[in-house]
């Protein structure tokens, strides 16, 4: 008998079984949460030394591990996250670049920080106001 059948059999618990889909959702919910998360503590200016993200990152594996081993309230959990993240639209991609800048230790001054904030306001708008961005038939 391996030793993980052995382990599997002693904690009652089985190796998740996810197709790529699964995973593949799983995975970049979690991150893309990570990250936005981390995106507000950059526009806050938040400051903290490397270990301590670190830290801030283990309950972020956890909750992915149990969501693969399919905890109940941790799968609920992630699909109002998945709907609270598409309710940010546009925002959450900018703040999810904050929060891998904020991960790696990159926070920047308060100017910095706004006039980057500026910058993605202008670059939406504009997007939104672009040709490619009205609907077919011409209607908004």
């Amino acid at each position: 008998m391996s030793a993980a059948a052995t382990t599997s059999m002693r904690t009652g618990l089985s190796a998740p079984r996810l197709t790529p889909v699964q995973a593949q959702a799983l995975i970049t919910t979690w991150l893309i949460a990570c990250f936005v998360a981390f995106g507000i503590a950059w526009a806050l200016g938040l400051q903290t030394d490397w270990w301590q993200r670190v830290l801030l990152v283990l309950p972020v594996i956890g909750l992915g591990v149990a969501d693969a081993y399919g905890v109940e309230r941790v799968i609920e959990f992630r699909a109002r996250l998945t709907r609270s993240l598409a309710d940010l639209g546009w925002a959450q991609m900018p703040l999810a670049i904050g929060g891998a800048a904020w991960l790696l230790g990159m926070t920047p001054t308060v100017g910095t920080r706004l006039v980057i904030g500026g910058l993605i306001v202008l670059v939406a708008v504009l997007y939104n106001l672009a040709p490619h961005a009205v609907p077919a038939g011409g209607a908004r």
